[in-house]
């Protein structure tokens, strides 16, 4: 055996054991490193002794792993970016409807059925319950989705005239599952809306948020 013949018979075996290990792997970036090597092992072994099958089958693998490696790292840039950046709705805005609502309006009470999310575009709402106000770019009703009862868990009125973007649980519930950015967006608006939950009724308890005297 020349040496040539003696190195791509390693190949031959190192592909393989790259196969094996990738049919193995627990986590897709490894795997879809191994299957890489594994094709251009297996490749080069197949481009000299001249087997087409073989050759033609990774030759297709190839593209398609080095493709799927690509998405996932963009994927976990995306998920890294939404747990440190801002929210950006332009994306979400396709899916949404347009409603305009009058000052003074009761958008939910507490207590009301949810079936609905909301962002604005102009405008503010008050949030009598935790005495805050939120304005433009802010998106609002989306908790109740994670609730049992899908029931409201605070009040929301329109301080002025609002123009708003409304999206139902069901659309909602599909772009989170299908979006990990826009669902790690909305862990860390929950987890932030816990937080102020928790310090706002912390200041209740402690008389931090009551009126000065007359």
């Amino acid at each position: 055996m020349t040496q040539i013949d003696s190195a791509i018979e390693a190949a031959s075996w190192l592909g393989s054991a790259f196969s094996l290990y990738a049919a193995f792997a627990r986590t897709m970036i490894p795997l879809r490193v191994a299957a890489i090597a594994a094709n251009l092992c297996i490749l080069a072994a197949a481009a000299w002794r001249g087997s087409a099958p073989t050759l033609l089958l990774h030759a297709v693998l190839l593209p398609v792993n080095c493709w799927r490696l690509y998405e996932m790292r963009r994927l976990i840039a995306q998920i890294r970016e939404a747990t440190q950046g801002a929210f950006e709705a332009n994306w979400l805005k396709p899916f949404m409807t347009r409603r305009r609502v009058r000052a003074g309006t009761t958008l939910f009470a507490r207590g009301d059925a949810a079936t609905e999310a909301l962002l604005i575009v102009e405008g503010r709402v008050a949030i009598p319950e935790a005495g805050a106000t939120i304005g433009p770019g802010a998106l609002f009703g989306e908790m109740a989705l994670f609730s049992a009862d899908r029931a409201r868990a605070a009040s929301a009125v329109a301080e002025t005239d609002l123009d708003l973007l409304v999206i139902t649980y069901e659309e909602f519930e599909r772009l989170y599952f299908q979006n990990p950015k826009f669902g790690f967006y909305l862990i860390r608006l929950m987890m932030q809306r816990l937080a102020d939950n928790a310090d706002h009724a912390r200041r209740d308890a402690t008389g931090e948020n009551a009126p000065p005297p007359a």
